[in-house]
């Protein structure tokens, strides 16, 4: 079975969904998760990481871990030797995630917190600015396993392509890949992951009281890259970026169907509260992209049905984003287990 590669920002609604992982969904899903800035300070942000990774992901799954929001503690030490050595304590291995352009000591950083490990890294070719480059890439990528002092065997080479938002986008990403795969040549790499997302950054403009559609593009680039033996990345239901604050979003939902997201936004009652919320769930539970399974097809599953039941708990924008996670995490595991069917 094809690998399922999510990046994930660091954040409450995403542990949550993994944390209620079910089994079938674990022995092939390879999160990354990217280190969210806190207003607290970076000891706050690097404590929160590690008691959100210990309580919340399954036992024996590696997580990618990537500090490039967050690169040294309060004290200037790189970040990321620290979380190692935090999570190697409670067991939980990591693989860390190094960028083409991150300087060289956070690169060697990388290498000793690997080496608290399994030995693995993650190479992350690509940024919001700007795509991989073949030509440019190969003696960075080079340069930088000498400086962590990795094989390609122990690396998993991750050609992030960002944002994909139209057919022409997706023209060009795959483009792109090809390019890279060709120029890189097989070096003996560990895994080779194609990752991108399709969420837009925002969709408080999109209509209210229905389910809009929204193409999932990162699953159609990859599905163009079908002759290559690929694993696939998304960004689960949100946009590449790290979002910051914003006003408190209205009872909304996006929910992962096998071509797209149906996204839904209902207006709060006159009343004030998240109550609308259960006539969301109304909606979602009787349309064409509910789940066969129902309730039984992942934790947000459930609980979206025991809302559409109108049993007491709405939820808030982190749970919405749990019970969405959840279940988009599940959907992706399906259809990379069952390609024909998708």
């Amino acid at each position: 079975m094809v690998g399922y590669w999510p990046v994930l920002k660091g954040r409450e609604g995403e542990f949550k969904a993994l944390s209620q992982l079910g089994d079938r969904d674990v022995s092939h899903l390879h999160p990354l998760l990217e280190v969210c800035p806190s207003d607290g300070g970076t000891t706050k942000a690097s404590v929160g990481f590690v008691r959100k990774v210990r309580e919340s992901v399954p036992a024996g799954m590696t997580v990618g871990v990537d500090t490039t929001h967050v690169r040294t503690n309060d004290e200037g030490r790189p970040l990321i030797v620290e979380l190692a050595e935090d999570l190697e304590q409670w067991g939980v291995p990591i693989a860390p995630v190094i960028r083409l352009q991150d300087p060289d000591a956070h690169v060697l950083a990388c290498g000793e917190a690997a080496r608290l490990h399994s030995g693995n890294v993650i190479i992350r070719l690509g940024s919001l600015t700007a795509d991989p480059d073949p030509v440019a890439d190969a003696p960075r990528i080079a340069r930088a396993l000498s400086l962590a002092k990795v094989g390609p065997e122990r690396c998993h080479l991750m050609v992030d392509m960002g944002e994909v938002s139209s057919d022409r986008d997706v023209s060009r990403a795959e483009l792109v890949v090809r390019n890279v795969l060709d120029g890189l040549g097989d070096q003996g790499w560990h895994s080779v992951v194609v990752t991108a997302g399709a969420m837009p950054p925002a969709i408080s403009a999109l209509p209210r009281n229905e389910a809009t559609p929204l193409t999932r593009w990162d699953w159609k680039l990859w599905g163009r890259l079908a002759d290559r033996s690929l694993q696939f990345g998304d960004y689960g239901i949100a946009h590449p970026a790290m979002q910051t604050g914003g006003r408190a979003p209205l009872p909304s939902l996006r929910y992962t169907s096998s071509e797209n997201w149906w996204i839904y936004r209902w207006d709060r009652p006159e009343t004030g509260g998240n109550n609308s919320f259960y006539d969301l769930c109304e909606t979602l539970t009787s349309s064409d992209h509910w789940p066969l399974l129902g309730p039984e097809f992942s934790w947000g599953d459930r609980e979206l049905t025991r809302c559409a039941r109108r049993q007491p708990g709405p939820g808030n924008a982190t749970s919405w984003r749990a019970w969405g996670t959840s279940h988009h995490l599940a959907h992706v595991t399906s259809e990379l287990a069952n390609p024909a069917a998708s």
